[in-house]
C-alpha cells in the first residue's frame, strides 16, 4: 500500500469541474469544399480518358448546401455552344487541356481542368462503350427520337455537327445533337465523318546470312495506300549504314519477281496479302551488316 493518503477533491469543486467538462462543445465535422465532377452523358458515364467530341455532364456539389452555380463557363469554349451555359453541358471542341469554371450565385467560382485526347475515328457497334466521331451534317435532315424515324423532334441543318455513335441500320446513326442537347436518329446519308489521316506503318529488320525467309509488314484494318506526288506509298529499302542509302522498290498488290542483289541479300518475291506487306529475301554470306525497311504510306 501507498505510504502516501489520497488527496481529496472538495465535492463542490469536483462538481464544477465535471459541469466544465459536460459543457465543452463537440467537434463539428469537418466540411467538405465544393467541386465539381464531369462525366460522359453516354459511353457508360465514363469519368476519365475524354475525347474531342464526347457530350460531357457538368456536376456541382457543395455538401454545406450554402452555395448553388450561376453559370458553367468551358475553356476552350465547347462544339455548338457558347463558352457560359447555364447547365455547362456540352463536348470539348480541341484536344488537350479543358479548363471548366463553375460560377456561384455568391460571386466566387470553383474550376476543374481534365485532358482530352483527340477525336475517336470510327462508329461503334452500339453494344461497347466507344466514344463518339464528330460527324458533320451535309443536307437538312429531320432528327428522329427513334431508329424507324417515326418520331420527328426537330430539323438539323447542313453544316452543324452532331457526335455519331453508331449505324443503328443501313440508312440510320444514332446521334447527339450538340446545338440543342438532343440524341436522336438522322439519315446516314446527310451526314459524313472526317476525313482519315494517312500515315507511315512501317518495320525495319536486321538480315542474317545464309537463310531465306519471309518478312511481313502487318497492316491496320481498312488499309488503303496513298500516294503523294507520284510517290510509292507501299515499298521496301535494303541499306547498309544509313537509311536511304541503299536500294529500294515499289511493292504492288499483285506481287513482283527477283530483283537484283544487294551485298549479298536478293529479294526473290514481294507483295501484298492477307493485310500485310510482304518481302522474301534469300542472303548468302553478307559483306556488311543490311537492314530491310518494309512501309506503307496510307490511311486506315
Amino acid at each position: 500500500m501507498s505510504r502516501f493518503a489520497p488527496k481529496r477533491i472538495p465535492v463542490l469543486a469536483a462538481a464544477a469541474g465535471a459541469c466544465a467538462l459536460l459543457a465543452v462543445p463537440p467537434a463539428a465535422p469537418a466540411q467538405t469544399a465544393p467541386s465539381v465532377s464531369v462525366h460522359a452523358l453516354f459511353s457508360g458515364g465514363r469519368t476519365t480518358n475524354f475525347t474531342v467530341g464526347t457530350p460531357l455532364g457538368v456536376q456541382y456539389n457543395d455538401p454545406s448546401g450554402q452555395t448553388r452555380e450561376k453559370q458553367v463557363c468551358w475553356s476552350p469554349a465547347p462544339i455548338e455552344q457558347p463558352a457560359c451555359t447555364a447547365t455547362g453541358t456540352g463536348a470539348p471542341a480541341k484536344a488537350g487541356t479543358q479548363q471548366i469554371t463553375v460560377q456561384l450565385t455568391n460571386g466566387q467560382s470553383v474550376s476543374t481542368t481534365f485532358a482530352v485526347g483527340p477525336a475517336a475515328t470510327q462508329l461503334g457497334s452500339g453494344t461497347t462503350n466507344t466514344p463518339p466521331v464528330p460527324y458533320t451534317v451535309t443536307c437538312a435532315t429531320e432528327l428522329y427520337g427513334d431508329a424507324s424515324q417515326e418520331d420527328p423532334l426537330h430539323v438539323v441543318s447542313p453544316g452543324e455537327q452532331v457526335a455519331a455513335y453508331y449505324a443503328a441500320n443501313s440508312s440510320t446513326v444514332q446521334v447527339y445533337d450538340y446545338a440543342t442537347n438532343t440524341a436522336g436518329f438522322v439519315a446516314s446519308s446527310c451526314v459524313t465523318g472526317p476525313k482519315p489521316r494517312a500515315q507511315t506503318y512501317e518495320r525495319t529488320v536486321q538480315l542474317r546470312s545464309n537463310r531465306t525467309q519471309t518478312y511481313r509488314l502487318k497492316l491496320p484494318q481498312g488499309f488503303k495506300a496513298v500516294s503523294v506526288r507520284g510517290s510509292t506509298p507501299i515499298a521496301y529499302q535494303l541499306y547498309a549504314g544509313q537509311r536511304g542509302s541503299g536500294v529500294g522498290n515499289y511493292i504492288r498488290a499483285s506481287g513482283g519477281g527477283v530483283h537484283k542483289p544487294f551485298l549479298g541479300a536478293t529479294v526473290i518475291r514481294d507483295g501484298v496479302a492477307d493485310n500485310s506487306v510482304f518481302v522474301r529475301i534469300r542472303t548468302t554470306k553478307l559483306e556488311r551488316p543490311v537492314t530491310l525497311l518494309l512501309s506503307a504510306y496510307g490511311t486506315a
